[in-house]
């Protein structure tokens, strides 16, 4: 069969509850199986999802097709089913629209969901283009859904990108007087960027910036001084990372400290550098893994000194409609202390929601954390953080 590309042009008409008539003598139905087929088959629609973010999708003859969107591949599958409907199979979800040509414009074709959506599109000599397309948390054949991707921001070799932002309220316990009557409040800004390689995977560089606002700082008489509004050291990692066809997450790299604290009581003024690697599965049913890493001190006229392990585990099981029990607290284990305070030990439980905000994904999180193993004098106790993560589009990702 000859290829030929068509310019999609998907305009969602309000039909308010209403059935699609009016002007039914304009349209006559398309059918018949083998010209369903040929008029998907080896297709390629493009278009545009938010200003500046675009999307790809092909359609194979064998049924298969894939969506390229934020930056990730989201499988999908089609057929004709009868004479006169073609279906698209998104997750565990299958829409299905019947095709309608245009009697005053043999190159304008329309689809009529069975939900009721209408969107038209048009044959042409040149590439596939989605003028418009309905945006939402069922995905759409040219759109992702909010479950495609919840999975895709839980897995850490993804190259989505987004903006990270970690709302964070800690409660203490220790040996130190009225050290159960302390608390702090944290932001931490955490963003992922992601470089796509040819090969599916990807490099990341994911810096962490916290500010600490009031923090108890133990002042060595007995008591804490309550530090106002500061910067605390950045955190940073830079590494590779790809998901393999048995759903295996592996990869590996870099982890660091820059001493950025504006006060000398929340940093160490020491840089510090280390090894990580990654570990995990995905699957339907979730993902779960951790990141192992160990960062020494190497640079900086601190007199503190950095040789800490730590182990960041985190999980994801899916409960339908972009919502998820997910959490992601981190083990770690500091040389430099004495014996019995070394390790910190989180266990952590939350729930997230993955939702359509006019046409962009955002991530919502809620996560608690209990240290059920801290340093003695004083350490966290309780935390819960709160996350708000934009999607945003990676510029540099684009046709890879």
């Amino acid at each position: 069969m000859n290829k030929f590309t068509v310019k999609l042009v998907l305009a969602l008409l309000a039909t308010s509850g209403l059935p699609v008539v009016g002007l039914a003598n304009d349209w006559v139905p398309v059918s018949g199986a083998s010209e369903l087929r040929q008029l998907i088959s080896d297709k390629t629609f493009s278009g545009t999802l938010k200003e500046g973010v675009a999307a790809t999708a092909i359609y194979h003859a064998d049924g298969s097709a894939e969506l390229n969107a934020w930056g990730d591949i989201f499988p999908r599958q089609w057929r004709v089913e009868g004479e006169d409907q073609v279906c698209i199979l998104i997750k565990d979800e299958e829409t299905c629209a019947r095709i309608e040509r245009s009697t005053t414009d043999t190159d304008l074709y329309r689809g009529i969901s069975d939900t009721g959506e209408v969107s038209e599109f048009r044959i042409a000599d040149q590439a596939v283009r989605i003028e418009s397309q309905p945006i939402n948390n069922e995905g759409a054949s040219g759109t992702p859904s909010a479950e495609e991707l919840a999975a895709k921001l839980s897995n850490p070799t993804s190259p989505v990108m987004t903006i990270g932002n970690n709302f964070d309220y800690v409660t203490f316990q220790g040996d130190l007087p009225d050290a159960g009557d302390q608390s702090a409040f944290r932001y931490v800004f955490q963003t992922v960027f992601p470089l796509k390689l040819s090969n599916g995977g990807s490099v990341f560089f994911r810096p962490a910036i916290p500010v600490m606002f009031n923090e108890p700082v133990p002042d060595g008489l007995g008591g804490f001084s309550s530090e106002g509004t500061d910067l605390g050291d950045t955190g940073f990692d830079l590494s590779y990372g790809i998901t393999t066809a048995s759903g295996l997450l592996w990869g590996a790299g870099v982890v660091g400290t820059i001493p950025t604290a504006t006060n000398d009581k929340l940093g160490k003024d020491r840089w510090g550098l280390g090894p990580e690697l990654l570990l995990g599965m995905i699957g339907k049913w979730g993902v779960v893994g951790g990141l192992l890493a160990h960062q020494w001190d190497v640079a900086g006229s601190g007199k503190g000194e950095i040789d800490v392990s730590s182990l960041s585990y985190f999980y994801a099981f899916p409960l339908g409609g972009g919502w998820q029990v997910a959490a992601g607290p981190s083990i770690t284990y500091d040389h430099t202390r004495p014996s019995s305070d070394r390790w910190t030990i989180p266990a952590g439980i939350g729930i997230a929601k993955t939702t359509m905000i006019g046409a962009r994904p955002w991530k919502f999180q809620l996560q608690y954390w209990n240290y059920v193993k801290s340093a003695d004098a004083f350490a966290s106790e309780h935390q819960i953080r709160l996350s708000i993560n934009p999607v945003v589009a990676a510029p540099w990702n684009d046709g890879r």
